[in-house]
C-alpha cells in the first residue's frame, strides 16, 4: 500500500517539528549550565564575621626594634643550610633596644592552625 503525503500534511508536520524544536531551545536556554551553577552551589549562604585585630603598636616613643643575625640553632634542615652557607648558618632576628619593655608569646588557635604571637607590653609608658 503506497502512502501520499500531501502540502498541508507536509506543512502540518513541518508546523509541528518548528514547535518541538522551538521548546526545546528555550528549554536548553533556561537551564543553567554546570560550569555556572557549580560556584552557587560551593558558595556559602551565610556572610563571613569581621575579625577585629588585637595588634596595638608600641605606644612609647622610645620604643626601638633592631634587626639583628644571631646563629640558628634549629636541628631541623641544619644539613642544607650547612650545605648552603660557607660559614655557619644564621637567621635574622627583630630585637627590641628598650630595657623596661617586655615580650610575651601568647599560643593562638588550635590544631594546625596554632601560632605563637608575641605581645608587646611597654614598661616605661605603661
Amino acid at each position: 500500500m503506497k502512502t501520499k503525503v500531501t502540502t498541508p500534511g507536509r506543512l502540518a508536520g513541518l508546523a509541528v517539528a518548528v514547535a518541538l524544536f522551538t521548546a526545546a531551545a528555550t528549554e536548553a536556554n533556561a537551564q543553567e549550565k554546570g560550569a555556572t551553577k557549580l560556584p552557587q552551589l560551593n558558595s556559602s549562604k551565610a556572610t563571613p564575621v569581621a575579625i577585629v585585630s588585637d595588634y596595638k603598636p608600641m605606644a612609647c616613643a622610645n620604643c626601638k626594634d633592631r634587626f639583628i643575625s644571631v646563629p640558628d640553632t634549629d636541628t631541623r634542615g641544619a644539613g642544607a643550610r650547612a650545605l648552603v652557607t660557607t660559614d655557619a648558618p644564621t637567621r635574622i632576628i627583630v630585637k627590641h633596644l628598650c630595657g623596661s619593655c617586655a615580650n610575651k608569646w601568647v599560643v593562638k588557635g588550635h590544631g594546625k592552625a596554632k601560632t605563637s604571637v608575641p605581645v608587646h607590653n611597654c614598661g616605661s609608658c605603661g
